[in-house]
């Protein structure tokens, strides 16, 4: 539920924030061409290209299979045309729908543009840096743009992406902590094959929404990943990265009961440890390789602040290297505006200032919590 602007402006660093936003990006989006679209009109049209594709296949696929003969070679030959007439009947399909479709992503794309510029106006007061694309563009669309018959929009959209990436350490932290993969996967196999699949999860992921910032002179940055579920809505895990309180040669893992371990590329030996409080008990399960390093993490000032932050069952941690990473899993967060329908309002706006409160106010619990110490006096929010 979104706080109202008097409860947003009471955030320290927030005070005057609504006169900005009115004065600054309300005129912005207000200006821009956004067009809102039929949401269900425009899955309509993607769904009946797709449809038809797969329509088409079962036909085909069916109609060779009643040609071939059903011997050995009639079966093998079947096999090995089921994924290509799969393929290129949904292809094909979409090739017959692409100048819809392209016209689908040039409209996405210039929403997306005037999302970021929205999403930087209103964060620069607050001495954040916006990122729209963490990481960069995903690595499937980068692969469909290297392709010979890829059509040049694609290629200018990629290149978009591209262009308003960054963070690439952050968001590397976070997939070495093995933070980024979906909670209903737990992955089994060598060092390397994990540290593959961390990568591709990593890399093949939405990641959207960067803040780089100063807050009390505690550097941070802080993104949002989405977490598909079938039949079930995304959920959007909000991670915050930290530089860690001392140098770490061990890796320690915290989880609420609620939520699975985060998965360890490497053959490290964890052993869980009991630091005693029964409160944290009662909300938390804590691992680590170096039992020493973890208590001095979780020292009792520490144990007593990190109680409350248990967020709603889900909340997961990871020290390792050089950076505490924390994930919380959540609804989106600053959707500002909808980059596939155009749509926005007063109150979007309003509930995007409302997350910034709530992710900054956060990021001061975790800094708190942790001990960790101000790196300057300089740029504090």
């Amino acid at each position: 539920m979104a706080l109202g602007w008097d409860k947003i402006e009471q955030t320290e660093g927030f005070a005057g924030l609504r006169a900005h936003a009115e004065a600054q990006v309300l005129p912005l989006l207000e200006g821009a061409d956004l067009r809102p679209v039929d949401a269900k009109a425009l899955t309509g049209r993607l769904g009946g290209a797709v449809s038809g594709g797969f329509i088409f296949f079962v036909i085909s696929f069916l109609i060779v299979q009643g040609l071939l003969p059903n011997n050995w070679w009639g079966e093998t030959l079947v096999f090995i045309l089921f994924p290509l007439l799969f393929l290129g009947s949904i292809l094909g399909a979409l090739f017959l729908f692409r100048r819809s479709l392209i016209r689908v992503l040039m409209d996405a794309k210039a929403r997306f543009i005037i999302r970021g510029r929205a999403l930087s106006a209103l964060s620069a007061p607050l001495g954040l840096s916006y990122v729209a694309t963490p990481g960069g563009a995903p690595a499937p669309l980068k692969w469909l743009a290297q392709q010979s018959w890829a059509p040049a929009e694609l290629r200018d959209l990629t290149a978009t992406f591209e262009a308003e990436g960054g963070m690439d350490d952050a968001v590397a932290a976070a997939r070495e902590a093995g933070l980024m993969i979906e909670s209903n996967v737990y992955v089994v196999g060598t060092r390397e094959q994990k540290e593959r699949y961390q990568e591709m999860a990593a890399t093949q992921a939405t990641v959207e929404d960067g803040f780089h910032g100063v807050r009390r002179g505690i550097g941070f940055d802080m993104f949002e990943w989405v977490e598909r579920v079938e039949d079930a809505p995304d959920i959007h895990h909000l991670v915050i990265v930290l530089d860690a309180p001392l140098d770490l040669h061990g890796i320690t893992q915290l989880r609420a009961r609620k939520a699975g371990w985060p998965q360890e590329a490497s053959p490290a030996r964890f052993e869980e440890i009991d630091l005693g409080p029964k409160a944290f008990d009662a909300a938390y399960r804590l691992r680590s390789t170096d039992q020493v390093e973890a208590r001095a993490i979780f020292n009792p000032a520490v144990i007593e602040r990190v109680i409350g932050l248990a967020h709603d069952g889900k909340f997961r941690a990871v020290a390792k290297g050089r950076r505490l990473v924390f994930d919380f899993p959540g609804v989106n967060r600053f959707s500002l505006i909808d980059v596939v329908t155009g749509d926005w309002s007063e109150d979007t706006l309003r509930q995007t200032a409302s997350d910034m409160a709530e992710a900054l106010t956060l990021v001061d619990t975790l800094a708190h919590a942790f001990m960790l110490a101000r790196k300057s006096d300089t740029g504090t929010v």
